[in-house]
């Protein structure tokens, strides 16, 4: 087969999105555009982000991610899929920017940095969101 399964049943993945969404507050005070930088969030006792995160993305309308930020960062499925043995674990923490007018090299950067934990850290995949 193309990819062994059962290999994903023993997976650590990784949450990453460039939805722009963050814990309330914006506490790394991440651009709504052409960002700078990117967030790390510890969500290892969490089971979805809920009403501690919202959306700092300048590019689209914030009202259904603020009512649900998990429909742009999936918290809530991956752990559900953790529970029912699909994968083996979701990673401790999630990883965030915004796209809207970010910089290739910006792009780049935050790329080879959050990989870099990622791999450091054993992480054997990782859920890339964007909007």
């Amino acid at each position: 087969t193309l990819f062994p399964y059962t290999t994903l049943f023993r997976s650590i993945i990784a949450l990453v999105t460039s939805g722009g969404i963050v814990p309330i507050g914006n506490p790394d005070r991440i651009q709504s555009a052409s960002a700078q930088k990117w967030g790390k969030y510890d969500i290892s006792s969490k089971s979805e982000l809920g009403s501690d995160y919202f959306t700092i993305h300048g590019g689209y309308d914030p009202v259904y991610a603020n009512e649900k930020p998990d429909r742009v960062a999936p918290l809530d499925i991956m752990k559900q899929y953790e529970g029912e043995g699909y994968i083996g674990k979701v990673y401790d923490y999630f990883y965030a920017t915004t796209g809207t007018g970010t910089s290739v090299g910006n792009s780049i950067k935050f790329g080879e940095e959050i990989g870099a934990e990622l791999k450091a850290a054993g992480v054997d995949g990782v859920i890339l969101t964007s909007t």
